[in-house]
């Protein structure tokens, strides 16, 4: 890389143009690799957070791909801000060219951050890589390999089954047998699946307000009308409004209420149950970040406290093994599991076989306890750190939505400058922070007043100097 770096620059631009300019005049070439995050750190003296970045935009730019577990390395290059076709990409026919030119101009991605509060991605690090790249060659050579010459139980890997509905009874309090877990391909794929066990011209679907898009983009696309429960009232007035309302299914966060953050203690989660059972309706537990409470005692899930198989509980492997593993879960009641079973009686599995059968080894060797108890650990201070920064560098100019739990906070910058604006200060300081708005449903007051900053993907010697960093660009 060139060392004539541009001190008016902000590092990870420098390093971005640096190895763009060396791309483009062919002192790296197609396949290879740049050297490493660390080392280049290193090397630097920047943080990794640093190179990374200027690494990210690089991909976004088609310039290098990223192989997890191997690093980046050099992409073919077209015609991309004068570069010079390689001869392979001069027989790319002027339709193709035209499509590309066509899918850059509308999706011009953002500039890169160099302190990126994201909520749902992990630690470029986070990923247990050794022993699953040692776990696969397990698999493949065992006698477990003709798995991947025939179709297996549509619900999943029986023994991955076991494995979770164990560790969900150990750690969950969540009560079920292995025949009522079905394995499935993200939550989303989950919902979607799972909605169509019902009738979107009979059946509601109640959501918590504000509460997970995610969720609710499902339901309106299978044609469900979605009724919006305000949550951020306090748990009394969202079970009265669900109380009134004629809906037969409610999708609920209440272990690690999104975005909020709060958690539903147990008089509301038995008067929820009450209603569920007094209404024939079914409660969809969502309980994503249930492993990150960073309290002393952890309440336990809502379907453990359910005697009448009113709760369908849905689980994931997204935040703290991996996201791209596309690993989820759903424990259907008996009655639910029927219905599945008769109309999914024809359908395959979505996730590989492969993915199962080593998850089912991670899980049962051990290596999926040691992963949460290093994660837990690694949040823990991260979310320590971060809500100190908030009160060092913002204290008396925020005010802060927190209850110790999951990968994210809220704060309310007190002046009433809207969540646009806010976020683009912070980008233009190359601080990743994200607006809220599109977790509420209704025009609420309080709608588009709070900035969710996450901790899941910055390392914690990032978090006091991003937080600085915000501080600068909200308040001078």
């Amino acid at each position: 890389m060139k060392s004539n770096l541009l001190d008016t620059q902000a590092i990870y631009l420098q390093i971005y143009e640096s190895f763009k300019c060396d791309i483009l005049e062919g002192a790296y070439t197609y396949g290879q690799r740049l050297p490493s995050i660390r080392k280049l750190a290193s090397d630097l003296d920047v943080a990794r957070n640093t190179v990374e970045s200027a690494y990210r935009q690089l991909m976004q730019e088609g310039f290098v791909s990223s192989r997890p577990g191997s690093g980046y390395w050099v992409e073919q290059l077209s015609t991309h801000e004068g570069a010079v076709s390689t001869s392979a990409h001069e027989s790319v026919s002027a339709f193709g060219s035209h499509e590309r030119q066509l899918i850059a101009g509308t999706h011009k991605p953002p500039a890169p951050c160099l302190y990126d509060f994201s909520f749902d991605n992990l630690e470029e690090d986070a990923f247990p890589f050794d022993t699953w790249r040692r776990l696969t060659a397990d698999a493949l050579y065992s006698v477990e390999a003709q798995g991947a010459c025939c179709y297996h139980d549509n619900q999943g890997d029986y023994l991955l089954r076991l494995n979770i509905a164990n560790h969900l009874r150990k750690s969950r309090g969540v009560r079920c047998f292995p025949e009522q877990v079905v394995i499935q391909a993200g939550t989303q794929a989950a919902l979607l699946n799972l909605m169509q066990l019902f009738d979107p011209s009979k059946d509601t679907v109640a959501m918590e307000e504000p509460g997970f898009e995610g969720a609710r983009i499902v339901f309106e696309q299978c044609g469900f009308d979605v009724i919006p429960c305000p949550v951020h009232q306090g748990f009394s007035a969202y079970l009265r409004f669900l109380s009134t309302s004629d809906t037969k299914l409610c999708f609920s966060t209440p272990s690690n209420q999104f975005p909020t953050g709060a958690v539903m203690p147990k008089h509301a989660r038995l008067q929820l149950l009450e209603w569920a059972q007094a209404h024939d309706a079914y409660i969809l537990e969502d309980d994503c970040c249930r492993e990150f409470s960073y309290k002393p005692r952890p309440v336990p899930s809502l379907q453990s406290l359910d005697t009448n198989h009113r709760v369908i509980y849905l689980g994931t492997f997204s935040k703290s093994l991996s996201p791209a593993l596309r690993v989820s879960y759903l424990v259907l009641p008996p009655e639910l599991l029927d219905r599945w079973k008769q109309h999914f009686r024809l359908y395959h599995s979505a996730v590989p076989w492969l993915s199962q059968v080593v998850l089912r080894r991670f899980i049962a060797e051990g290596h999926w306890e040691k992963l949460l108890r290093r994660a837990h650990t690694r949040n823990k201070r991260k979310y320590e750190a971060l809500v100190a920064a908030i009160g060092a560098f913002m204290k008396g100019k925020v005010e802060l939505w927190e209850s110790g739990t999951g990968l994210h906070v809220l704060v309310r910058v007190r002046d009433g400058r809207s969540e646009q604006q806010l976020v683009g200060l912070a980008r233009e300081a190359g601080v990743g922070v994200y607006e809220t708005s599109r977790y509420w449903m209704g025009a609420d007051p309080l709608r588009g007043q709070h900035i969710l900053i996450g901790f899941s993907s910055i390392r914690e010697e990032d978090i006091a100097p991003g937080i600085q960093a915000l501080a600068q660009a909200w308040f001078g």
